[in-house]
């Protein structure tokens, strides 16, 4: 028996182990240079793979074992998946195949993911090992965090912040960091209650409530809401749970508690000094920060709910379509805008999300999605016997500062890191009450298919790679484009024939070769002409300003070159199609001017010269 193979019959569960210590305490941190943070970042691209690689040893060990287990919960989450999924089959069109075919690898390999774990035979202490790597992983995203507040990622290569005092981690983004932080304090609240608390060294215990005071005080840096309302929320869930058992740890919940409080209260100190506030008006600026209705993050986000009910009620009973969303959100957006001015200040803005997963669900399958979650729900309810009121607790407090960033942002689909740990803790969740199946298959027939899984596993490996490689190209192109330094357009091309990349790479591509080809009309025109077939596709697609932009650019530019009136009225007309969308795009609004002012020219010429016989480029 090959080695690898030996290794998963004797202990696959050590592999499993090594795989999340990796993630956790290593990949899940390291900081490369990436797209602004647009696409999953290289370390993501990696914990994509080790998800594979993790799917691909369960399956040999089902096969090597003869056993397969399973959760009760199987066929309600099969069933929210196909309510969600099976909505595209009632839509019109899939407007953009390369979106489609991404959002159907995050909701399905999510859930294949879920069933390998449960494929692994996991003890308590096994559970407790991983939340352990989860709360590591925060501490350490924490000091990131704290490195960042001060500026010294000037002097230490950790992702650089935009300025001193902007926290992000590697994730970027204060509301990831935050919620990331806040799980992985909910997590040391439950690992104080445990027996393998108390056998730890007084040096470990000090440490981990050092670690603690790091998170605290970090999530106090990050001025999160999303962050600070979960883990509040997450209290709030342990403090339900009184009955099952925490009171008798109630001296360590009591201190967690006061080092909780002293790591926010010592964020707040800093941030009051960096803003030079004394108490009372920084902690008037706090209550303003949670209450004031009218702060744009607040408008927004109510205009993306707004948004999503109107597309819910077009097409109540199917939704959109799933993966729709995108193509479909900015229209629909606009007539909100163009209906009610106390929506204009905020100018339109494209997104992929409307910042809460139940809004995504509703807008894309309508009712049908609706039924999916409530027997999703049903299921969940019907497990909590089964899994024991204590422990539903527990889980539901590990996931609830995760659930509560869902409902104002869409932090699976942006951190894979994240996406990880909301399955693992929903694996460890459903564990409980697993049923094995023994499997009788023949040895030829066991070999048959371990040749099969390993030749998928090779392929997936093969194309992971390409992917890998054409993204760290993509970077390199957009990084050298970025400063303006010479962009090699080799570097960027990979990227547009990878579908995962493709959305935002062609676009990219697109758009820098008709920057250089309207320098030379003549020797472009039949590229031109294909850019302008593709940006009347791509408003269907994904209708981003750029496109707008870059297709008004290049009629402006035909228009001059050819002084054709033609060309400036659709110049004319693709610069108020991107206004009705983005009502406060600056580039429109100035391309709209200078539109006006070429066309004004060239009919002042042809004034000057009617029989077109001499024509002078002076207006």
């Amino acid at each position: 028996m090959p080695p690898f193979l030996f290794a998963i019959v004797k202990s696959p569960e050590k592999i499993l182990f090594s795989l999340l210590l990796l993630v956790f305490v290593l990949v899940g941190h390291i900081y490369l240079p990436n797209i602004g943070g647009i696409l999953a970042k290289q370390n993501e691209l990696i914990i994509w793979f080790i998800s594979g690689l993790i799917v691909f040893i369960s399956s040999l060990k089902v096969l090597i074992k003869k056993s397969f287990r399973e959760s009760p919960q199987n066929v309600y989450v099969f069933l929210f998946v196909a309510c969600w999924l099976g909505s595209s089959l009632f839509s019109e069109a899939i407007y953009n195949q390369d979106l489609f075919l991404t959002q159907c690898f995050w909701l399905l390999g999510g859930v294949v993911l879920w069933i390998s774990l449960l494929q692994f035979e996991l003890a308590e202490k096994d559970e407790l090992i991983f939340l352990s790597l989860i709360f590591i992983s925060a501490v350490i995203e924490s000091l990131i965090g704290i490195i960042q507040f001060f500026g010294l990622y000037k002097y230490i290569p950790v992702t650089p912040s935009p300025a001193e005092g902007i926290v992000g981690g590697v994730f970027q983004q204060k509301n990831l960091f935050a919620s990331w932080i806040a799980t992985g304090a909910v997590v040391s609240l439950y690992i104080i209650t445990t027996p393998h608390f108390k056998n730890l060294t007084s040096s470990k215990k000090i440490l981990f409530w050092i670690g603690v005071f790091t998170i605290t005080h970090s999530l106090a840096l990050a001025q999160s809401r999303a962050g600070l309302i979960g883990i509040v929320l997450a209290i709030g869930v342990v403090v339900l749970a009184k009955k099952t058992g925490l009171q008798n740890f109630r001296d360590k919940i009591i201190i967690w508690l006061i080092i909780f409080v002293l790591g926010l209260t010592s964020g707040f100190t800093l941030l009051k000094f960096q803003y030079k506030l004394s108490v009372e008006k920084f902690t008037e600026k706090q209550l303003s920060w949670f209450t004031d209705p009218n702060q744009t993050t607040y408008k927004e986000r109510i205009l993306m709910l707004k948004t999503s009910v109107d597309m819910f009620l077009e097409k109540p009973l199917t939704g959109q379509g799933f993966g729709n969303f995108p193509s479909l959100y900015a229209y629909y957006q606009a007539k909100n805008i163009k209906a009610d001015d106390y929506w204009k200040s905020l100018g339109g803005s494209f997104t992929h999300h409307p910042h809460n997963e139940i809004a995504l669900i509703v807008a894309e399958s309508g009712i049908l999605g609706l039924i999916g979650m409530a027997i999703l729900l049903l299921g969940l309810v019907r497990f909590v016997p089964t899994m024991g009121i204590p422990n539903a607790f527990k889980y539901l407090a590990f996931l609830t500062p995760l659930l509560f960033h869902t409902l104002v942002e869409y932090p699976l689909h942006n951190s894979v890191l994240h996406w990880l740990s909301f399955i693992l803790i929903f694996a460890l969740a459903t564990r409980h009450a697993v049923k094995e199946t023994k499997i009788n298959i023949s040895p030829k027939l066991t070999i048959t298919l371990s040749i099969l899984f390993s030749c998928l596993f090779i392929l997936f490996s093969v194309y992971w790679v390409k992917t890998y490689v054409a993204y760290n190209q993509f970077v390199i192109w957009f990084n050298e484009y970025s400063y303006g330094k010479n962009a090699k357009v080799q570097n960027l091309e990979p990227a547009t024939k990878n579908f995962y990349l493709r959305p935002l790479a062609k676009p990219m591509l697109m758009f820098a070769k008709a920057e250089e080809a309207v320098k030379d009309v003549d020797k472009n025109k039949e590229f031109l002409n294909d850019f302008l077939n593709w940006s009347e596709m791509e408003k269907k697609r994904l209708p981003i300003p750029q496109v707008f932009q870059y297709e008004a650019y290049v009629f402006l530019n035909l228009g001059m070159h050819f002084k054709d009136i033609s060309y400036f009225k659709e110049a004319l007309k693709t610069a108020n199609e991107g206004l009705e969308l983005y009502n406060n795009d600056e580039f429109l609004k100035k391309l709209r001017k200078v539109i006006a002012v070429e066309a004004a020219k060239v009919i002042m010429n042809r004034l000057r010269y009617p029989q077109g016989k001499t024509f002078s480029n002076e207006p």
